[in-house]
């Protein structure tokens, strides 16, 4: 998560939304880990109770997109800094790419040199789909455009299933300068009117979740009054507050299944901007609760939270490769399949974290300070 200034001489950062984003993306660790054998809804034990949170990979990328609206935002519409959008878009190039390109370079030596796909038989259809495909003229090109992100259409999945959020979170980025603008200038009606506008215009593209990004924008703008609001709740209310979180949190998964018979693009879209809603909910009673503020600062959620973006990243490569190592070692094979993975993934994601992420980030944050070509427009 970026740096939050607050006024000009207390620098700070929201811990607490450090930790959610790390647990958010444990949680889709451990639905893709499910996926190996099962999938959420098969499993009853999981699916009918809140359990069902844990597991719930789709809600948390929605999750990863209210709160990067939310923290890209903040800066410039909580203490009213000039947004330059060379500076803006040279800081979102350097926060993403390079963890994503050791991600795909590290997927790529998998593959190619420990990556058993005879030992696949015994899993799920889901996890077998991938990394199937041979080198050849076509496939090489498909992941030359995965490494920019670039299309027209191309395999999202090839190497690395996560990467096709980093897509959207790329080409909204173009976006999200004007959304930050507007609903820094114009009052609540207005920027309500807005959203809607936004919704009704992106609803049937590739540019579905740009309503969601927006939502975490007007969180950043009207979180005071928020926050202000729900810090003086009774105990009773904030708990029954963060049950409708969770309820919206899941929807896709138990609670609202008549959803799914809507027609397209509805079924999809409007679940995931309840979704959106549920993720808003959550964050504000973050940062309204101290009591949970203080339980989520604790270093170890913290530490995900540092790791999360590259953790997202790496899970799923060595979660394949780990399957097919695994596949027919013991009874206990899922077993060895977890432990390894997720060892594995939190080692390698922190020296991503250290030797990528953080250099590469003060890099960008030196280069706007320096080069003032880069504070002009």
């Amino acid at each position: 998560m970026e740096k939050i200034i607050h006024g000009t001489d207390n620098p700070r950062r929201y811990r607490q939304l450090d930790s959610l984003r790390g647990l958010a993306a444990l949680t889709v660790f451990f639905g893709h880990f499910l996926g190996i054998k099962a999938t959420i809804l098969s499993v009853p034990v999981i699916n009918s109770t809140p359990l069902i949170t844990f597991f719930n990979g789709n809600a948390a990328v929605m999750f990863f997109f209210v709160l990067s609206g939310f923290v890209l935002s903040l800066p410039f519409i909580d203490d009213k800094r000039p947004l330059k959008l060379t500076g803006f878009y040279l800081k979102r190039i350097f926060r993403i790419y390079p963890a994503l390109i050791f991600a795909i370079v590290f997927s790529v030596i998998l593959k190619q040199f420990v990556f058993n796909k005879a030992s696949m038989a015994p899993f799920s259809g889901w996890i077998q789909s991938f990394w199937t495909w041979p080198w050849n003229k076509e496939n090489f090109l498909e992941l030359l455009k995965t490494i920019l992100l670039i299309g027209p259409q191309f395999k999202k999945s090839l190497i690395d299933p996560p990467i096709w959020s980093l897509i959207i979170e790329m080409n909204i980025s173009l976006f999200l300068p004007f959304l930050i603008r507007v609903a820094a200038k114009e009052n609540l009606s207005c920027n309500l009117l807005f959203l809607v506008l936004v919704t009704t215009c992106s609803c049937r593209g590739d540019y579905w979740p740009l309503p969601i990004f927006h939502l975490g924008i007007l969180l950043a703008k009207y979180k005071h009054q928020m926050v202000l609001k729900v810090s003086g709740w009774k105990w009773i209310y904030t708990g029954a507050i963060l049950l409708l979180a969770l309820f919206f949190y899941n929807n896709t998964l138990e609670f609202l299944n008549p959803i799914l018979a809507w027609p397209w693009p509805y079924k999809f879209i409007w679940s995931n901007y309840i979704i959106a809603i549920g993720s808003v909910i959550i964050i504000v009673t973050a940062l309204a609760s101290k009591n949970t503020a203080k339980f989520l600062e604790h270093r170890i959620f913290t530490f995900f939270g540092d790791i999360s973006y590259s953790f997202y990243l790496i899970h799923m490569p060595l979660l394949i490769t780990m399957a097919s190592l695994f596949s027919y070692h013991t009874a206990l094979s899922m077993v060895f399949i977890f432990v390894s993975t997720l060892a594995l993934a939190i080692a390698i994601s922190y020296l991503i974290f250290i030797f990528v992420e953080k250099p590469c980030r003060a890099i960008a944050a030196k280069w706007v300070v320096k080069y003032k070509i880069l504070n002009r427009v």
